[in-house]
């Protein structure tokens, strides 16, 4: 079945994103399920709760699997012990469907997100500078 324009972009979206556009992109969709689930226990829909829920738990999955714990070290470990942690408190408001547990996943992951979109813009501007200096557009010496 064909993508609609909206699916093709995003479909496209992931295909060309970097590592940490990725992980970026990661962080938003854990966010956008967690307020699904926290949307589904206030609706009393406990299946949509859960649903949603896991999907984030998912993420949280993929998000731990993606650490390299050889290049990144001792940060490495420690996203590892928020990973967990958020992953545990995922399970407490999906059972107990305690929308407390859920909010406080939310806010570890947008800080986590903040900071791995400034990264992200980091990476964009070096790129854009050593795009620009190999065209010859910008001078070496301003460049550094």
């Amino acid at each position: 079945m064909p993508l609609n324009p909206y699916q093709q972009y995003r479909a496209t979206k992931v295909e060309t994103a970097g590592s940490v556009d990725l992980v970026v992109m990661l962080y938003q969709g854990a966010v956008k399920f967690i307020r699904l689930g926290i949307d589904g226990i206030e609706r009393n829909d406990h299946q949509a709760a859960h649903t949603q829920f896991m999907r984030a738990q998912d993420i949280i999955v993929e998000l731990i699997g993606s650490l390299n714990h050889e290049a990144g070290g001792q940060i490495a470990g420690q996203l590892a012990s928020v990973y967990d942690y958020s992953f545990r408190r995922l399970v407490t408001a999906n059972v107990k469907k305690d929308t407390a547990a859920a909010r406080e996943v939310i806010g570890i992951l947008r800080d986590l997100g903040t900071a791995w979109q400034e990264i992200a813009a980091q990476q964009r501007q070096a790129q854009g500078q050593r795009q620009a200096i190999a065209a010859g557009r910008v001078p070496v010496s301003r460049a550094v």
